[in-house]
Protein backbone atom coordinates (compact mmCIF):
# COMPACT_ATOMS: atom_id res chain seq x y z
CA UNK A 1 0.00 0.00 0.00
CA UNK A 2 2.79 2.31 0.64
CA UNK A 3 4.36 1.88 -2.08
CA UNK A 4 1.29 2.43 -4.31
CA UNK A 5 0.75 6.17 -1.94
CA UNK A 6 4.46 6.81 -3.11
CA UNK A 7 3.95 5.97 -6.83
CA UNK A 8 0.82 7.91 -7.16
CA UNK A 9 2.97 11.26 -5.30
CA UNK A 10 5.67 10.61 -7.93
CA UNK A 11 2.92 10.83 -10.65
CA UNK A 12 0.95 13.86 -8.77
CA UNK A 13 3.89 15.91 -9.03
CA UNK A 14 5.05 14.91 -12.29
CA UNK A 15 1.64 16.22 -13.97
CA UNK A 16 1.43 19.14 -11.82
CA UNK A 17 5.41 19.98 -13.11
CA UNK A 18 4.45 19.54 -17.05
CA UNK A 19 0.70 21.90 -16.31
CA UNK A 20 2.52 24.35 -14.79
CA UNK A 21 5.43 24.22 -17.11
CA UNK A 22 6.07 27.90 -19.61
CA UNK A 23 4.97 27.27 -23.07
CA UNK A 24 6.20 29.17 -25.92
CA UNK A 25 2.74 28.68 -27.28
CA UNK A 26 -0.10 29.70 -24.45
CA UNK A 27 1.83 33.33 -23.53
CA UNK A 28 2.52 34.29 -20.29
CA UNK A 29 0.38 35.34 -17.58
CA UNK A 30 0.42 39.22 -18.05
CA UNK A 31 1.33 39.32 -21.11
CA UNK A 32 0.86 43.09 -23.04
CA UNK A 33 -0.55 42.67 -25.74
CA UNK A 34 -0.49 45.27 -29.01
CA UNK A 35 -3.89 46.23 -30.71
CA UNK A 36 -3.74 45.48 -34.27
CA UNK A 37 -4.82 48.18 -36.67
CA UNK A 38 -7.80 47.20 -39.46
CA UNK A 39 -6.83 49.69 -42.38
CA UNK A 40 -10.24 51.32 -43.63
CA UNK A 41 -10.86 51.91 -47.28
CA UNK A 42 -12.51 55.12 -47.36
CA UNK A 43 -16.00 55.35 -49.30
CA UNK A 44 -14.82 57.73 -51.46
CA UNK A 45 -12.12 54.91 -53.10
CA UNK A 46 -14.46 52.83 -53.53
CA UNK A 47 -17.56 54.46 -55.27
CA UNK A 48 -16.28 56.98 -58.03
CA UNK A 49 -18.94 59.46 -57.35
CA UNK A 50 -21.71 59.36 -55.03
CA UNK A 51 -24.92 58.32 -55.71
CA UNK A 52 -27.30 61.34 -54.24
CA UNK A 53 -25.70 63.88 -56.77
CA UNK A 54 -26.99 62.60 -60.05
CA UNK A 55 -30.59 61.66 -60.81
CA UNK A 56 -31.97 58.07 -61.21
CA UNK A 57 -33.92 57.19 -63.98
CA UNK A 58 -36.36 54.52 -64.28
CA UNK A 59 -36.60 51.60 -66.72
CA UNK A 60 -39.80 49.39 -66.44
CA UNK A 61 -39.18 45.85 -67.78
CA UNK A 62 -42.79 44.54 -68.82
CA UNK A 63 -44.08 42.79 -71.59
CA UNK A 64 -41.03 41.42 -72.77
CA UNK A 65 -39.61 45.09 -73.40
CA UNK A 66 -37.48 47.72 -71.92
CA UNK A 67 -39.75 50.93 -70.93
CA UNK A 68 -38.90 53.40 -72.04
CA UNK A 69 -36.48 51.73 -74.81
CA UNK A 70 -33.86 54.49 -74.93
CA UNK A 71 -33.34 56.76 -71.97
CA UNK A 72 -31.03 60.32 -72.01
CA UNK A 73 -29.03 61.14 -68.95
CA UNK A 74 -25.99 63.41 -67.62
CA UNK A 75 -22.92 61.72 -66.99
CA UNK A 76 -23.44 60.65 -63.24
CA UNK A 77 -26.99 59.91 -63.19
CA UNK A 78 -28.07 56.78 -62.55
CA UNK A 79 -30.60 53.99 -64.54
CA UNK A 80 -32.90 51.66 -62.47
CA UNK A 81 -33.92 48.63 -64.19
CA UNK A 82 -37.26 47.34 -62.45
CA UNK A 83 -38.70 44.03 -63.74
CA UNK A 84 -42.33 43.89 -63.54
CA UNK A 85 -42.51 40.89 -65.92
CA UNK A 86 -43.60 37.48 -64.40
CA UNK A 87 -40.24 36.01 -65.92
CA UNK A 88 -36.70 36.46 -65.45
CA UNK A 89 -34.84 39.36 -67.34
CA UNK A 90 -31.56 40.78 -67.44
CA UNK A 91 -30.02 44.52 -68.52
CA UNK A 92 -26.47 43.77 -70.53
CA UNK A 93 -24.26 46.33 -71.70
CA UNK A 94 -20.74 46.71 -72.62
CA UNK A 95 -19.86 48.06 -69.53
CA UNK A 96 -22.77 46.75 -67.16
CA UNK A 97 -24.66 43.62 -67.00
CA UNK A 98 -27.42 42.88 -63.90
CA UNK A 99 -27.35 39.19 -63.77
CA UNK A 100 -30.80 37.74 -63.20
CA UNK A 101 -33.28 40.21 -62.45
CA UNK A 102 -36.13 38.38 -60.74
CA UNK A 103 -40.10 39.50 -61.37
CA UNK A 104 -40.25 42.45 -58.55
CA UNK A 105 -36.20 43.00 -58.23
CA UNK A 106 -33.91 45.73 -59.47
CA UNK A 107 -30.92 46.79 -61.06
CA UNK A 108 -29.44 50.00 -60.43
CA UNK A 109 -25.75 50.94 -62.73
CA UNK A 110 -23.66 54.45 -61.89
CA UNK A 111 -23.04 55.95 -65.48
CA UNK A 112 -20.07 58.30 -65.39
CA UNK A 113 -18.80 58.23 -68.89
CA UNK A 114 -20.26 59.99 -71.42
CA UNK A 115 -21.80 58.07 -74.42
CA UNK A 116 -23.91 55.19 -76.52
CA UNK A 117 -24.63 52.43 -74.50
CA UNK A 118 -26.75 49.66 -76.35
CA UNK A 119 -27.89 47.06 -73.84
CA UNK A 120 -30.14 43.55 -74.04
CA UNK A 121 -31.60 41.04 -72.04
CA UNK A 122 -29.01 38.49 -72.45
CA UNK A 123 -32.27 35.70 -71.82
CA UNK A 124 -34.22 37.49 -74.61
CA UNK A 125 -31.45 38.84 -76.68
CA UNK A 126 -34.50 40.54 -79.20
CA UNK A 127 -35.21 43.01 -76.20
CA UNK A 128 -32.70 45.93 -76.58
CA UNK A 129 -32.74 49.22 -75.51
CA UNK A 130 -30.11 52.58 -74.90
CA UNK A 131 -28.68 54.60 -72.66
CA UNK A 132 -27.60 58.01 -74.01
CA UNK A 133 -24.97 59.65 -71.61
CA UNK A 134 -24.78 63.42 -72.12
CA UNK A 135 -21.54 65.13 -70.46
CA UNK A 136 -22.52 67.22 -68.08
Amino acid sequence: MRKGFMVFIVLLGAFLAIGCADTADEGEVGEEVTPVETPVTPVSAVTPQPLDEGEIVEVTIEDSAFNPQSVEISAGDTVRWTNRDSVDHSATGPTFNSGIIAPGQSFEFLFTDAGTYNYNCSIHPSMEGTVVVREE
